[in-house]
């Protein structure tokens, strides 16, 4: 059946940059995941646009007990771009909160 109505949906070209970082930090082999999104989300606000997983290791790098996960996070701001000074004071916040909570630490 030929049809002329279009599903086809479009959304804007963002009009500032994204910044992507990497964050890769170790815990205990009992922390979830989710429980690490979670306070990545809540301390990121709406300049979150992705966060992604992209390795869990589990080996001679990392203390017995202890796994290092991986993510992929992209920020942007929809009203400017982002600066150096801003994303640093974010990830911070981020891996203060990642630590307070779950006892995380930035992997090195």
């Amino acid at each position: 059946i030929w049809s002329n109505k279009s599903d086809k949906k479009y959304k804007q070209i963002p009009k500032y940059p994204s910044v992507t970082f990497d964050l890769n930090v170790v815990v205990d082999e009992d922390v979830l995941v989710q429980d690490i999104e979670k306070i990545i989300k809540s301390k990121s606000g709406n300049i979150l646009e992705s966060l992604n997983i992209f390795d869990i290791y589990r080996g001679s790098q990392v203390p017995e007990g202890k796994k290092s996960i991986s993510y992929s996070i992209i920020f942007r701001d929809r009203s400017k771009t982002l600066n150096d000074k801003e994303i640093n004071k974010l990830i911070e916040i981020i891996l203060n909160a990642l630590k307070l909570s779950l006892g995380a630490e930035l992997r090195k």
